[in-house]
């Protein structure tokens, strides 16, 4: 009888095993996923606070293209999309004084991995923002 008693826990720990592990799993990625998501985001705002200093300071366009890819460093973050404001309301240039513009735009799933598709939760259509905007020198 003691033999039966201890092949019942054996069976009875693989199942609880099989009904926990998903859900181990899925916390596990979750974690990992919106971490990924969180340091890419800090790091898109840094590109364009960096940018936004940029054109603060009287730099062009390519100049704020340069000063954000060298935030963003090489590799997947090469295809993010800046915009910079040059205009005012009006139409006319930025004169020092007037607010700066600078937003960096990445896709999601160019920095961080779709962990959680299985369950249904996707990234595929998400993009990561980062917005700064400066006062002209």
């Amino acid at each position: 009888m003691v033999v039966k008693a201890e092949r019942k826990r054996r069976g009875g720990l693989a199942v609880e095993l099989l009904l926990v592990f998903p859900l181990l799993l899925t916390v596990l990625l979750g974690t990992v996923e919106f971490s990924l998501w969180l340091s890419a985001q800090q790091q898109v705002l840094l590109a364009s606070r960096e940018g936004a200093r940029t054109a603060a300071m009287g730099g062009d366009a390519n100049a704020v293209n340069r000063s954000v890819q060298l935030a963003l460093g090489e590799g997947r973050f090469e295809i993010a999309e800046v915009f910079l404001s040059t205009m005012n309301e009006n139409g006319e240039p930025i004169s020092s004084g007037d607010p700066v513009t600078v937003q960096v735009r990445l896709p999601a799933t160019a920095v961080v991995p779709d962990l959680l598709r299985f369950i249904g939760i996707s990234i595929r259509n998400e993009i990561l923002v980062g917005q700064t905007v400066m006062l002209k020198e």
